[in-house]
């Protein structure tokens, strides 16, 4: 089994190749990387306005695309992980039939359009993912590639800050996934060896460098070989739950409010209790997430790793139980982490349907906890065992608006 599952050259060639075997002349082709993101603490928060910490790694979703060779609005896309073209209208209100990936380019070229000066111009390109659908955030990625290439093309800038709010727009009104702040803006606004400090209330976010020590953290993305698409799942349904829950403890403390970010904990503690399932469990999560959060944060900076692994698998802990997610495989997988020696925590990453554990680990056996790791899942769950990937991942800069 492969160590890593791919390297962002060689699949860029992969795309740029398949392109030119469309027509399409090799010197006339653009190409763009967007990396995946981690994120250590910070579980289902970005949402309802909490403090999440987020890091781009050194795996993602590669584009190469020209312009389409008309001149007209017209797109025709290929994806190197899934089968199917896509042809549609960039400048259509009406998103694709089929294939389902294409609605995330869509959804780009829908957010571009209201910016671009002119008739929209579309796209012929070819895009894959390193791991599409593994709980690192993919969707979120793909969409910033999608972005990049139709603002490329249609003569459209975007600073930082536009492409964050860009890439969330996208997934919410043209994708309909209720995400937050966390993906767009790990994906764009990392700095490598930095854990980035996202505010989802005031929509800020600041690079932290690590304390000493922290600098030999390594992260491990252990992937469980069952992938997940946000849009078919309960992430929606948690979300709206969890609004929910703030609008009756709001109410409760005589407020108004819609997300359980902008609450104090006093309020949790004299009214929580009173709230009916599930709406308890996801407010408990909340409140005590955003306590991990601050604490992590505070080791990370003092050089705590061991702090910070136990915050992890708090945090994941908090997940299974008031969250109310987690598979079979994610539960093995974070279980068996808990047994080798040098993982210092270990918690779902993304929804926590499916898809990847993240794992803290010692700098000195991130190696080993990677090949111990590899050995014990696929033995207790063989019939993943083929699509599984282990990787220590790199923390990497996050993708610059061109």
């Amino acid at each position: 089994m492969a160590n890593l599952v791919a390297t962002g050259e060689a699949a860029t060639r992969e795309c740029r190749a398949a392109l030119a075997l469309a027509g399409v002349v090799p010197a006339t082709i653009r190409d763009i990387s967007v990396p995946y993101r981690i994120c250590p603490l910070g579980a289902h928060s970005d949402h309802q306005g909490g403090v999440v910490l987020g890091q781009a790694i050194n795996v993602g979703t590669h584009l190469a695309f020209v312009p389409t060779r008309s001149g007209t609005a017209a797109c025709r896309l290929e994806s190197l992980n899934y089968p199917g073209v896509a042809v549609f209208d960039a400048a259509s209100p009406v998103p694709p039939r089929a294939p389902a990936w294409a609605r995330y380019a869509w959804a780009a070229s829908c957010v571009v359009g209201k910016r671009a000066g002119g008739p929209m111009r579309g796209v012929e390109a070819v895009v894959q993912g390193d791991l599409p659908g593994g709980g690192l955030s993919s969707s979120a990625s793909v969409l910033v590639g999608w972005l990049l290439a139709f603002a490329a093309v249609n003569d459209v800038d975007f600073t930082a800050a536009q492409l964050v709010h860009a890439g969330l727009r996208a997934e919410v009104e043209g994708v309909g996934v209720k995400v937050g702040l966390l993906d767009p803006a790990s994906i764009v606004a990392a700095r490598r060896g930095h854990l980035l400090a996202i505010d989802c209330a005031d929509e800020s976010w600041q690079a932290v460098p690590p304390g000493p020590g922290a600098s030999e953290a390594r992260f491990l993305v252990c992937f469980s070989g069952v992938t997940r698409a946000l849009a078919g799942s309960e992430f929606n349904q948690r979300v709206t739950e969890a609004h929910a829950a703030a609008a009756r403890l709001a109410a409760a403390g005589g407020l108004v409010a819609t997300r359980l970010g902008e609450l104090p904990d006093e309020l949790w503690r004299a009214h929580g209790e009173d709230l009916p399932e599930p709406l308890r469990r996801r407010a408990r999560h909340f409140f005590a997430e955003r306590a991990r959060v601050l604490a992590g944060l505070e080791a990370w900076r003092c050089g705590d790793l061991i702090g910070f692994g136990a915050a992890m698998s708090a945090s994941c802990r908090s997940s299974l139980v008031n969250w109310e997610v987690g598979s079979r495989e994610l539960v093995a997988l974070q279980g068996l982490l808990g047994e080798i020696p040098g993982v210092l925590g270990a918690r779902f990453s993304g929804a926590g349907f499916a898809g990847c554990v993240v794992a803290l680990v010692e700098a000195g056996r991130a190696e080993a906890c990677r090949d111990q790791i590899e050995s014990l899942y696929c033995a207790a769950v063989p019939e993943f065992a083929m699509a599984a990937r282990f990787f220590v991942a790199e923390s990497v800069d996050g993708v610059q608006p061109q």
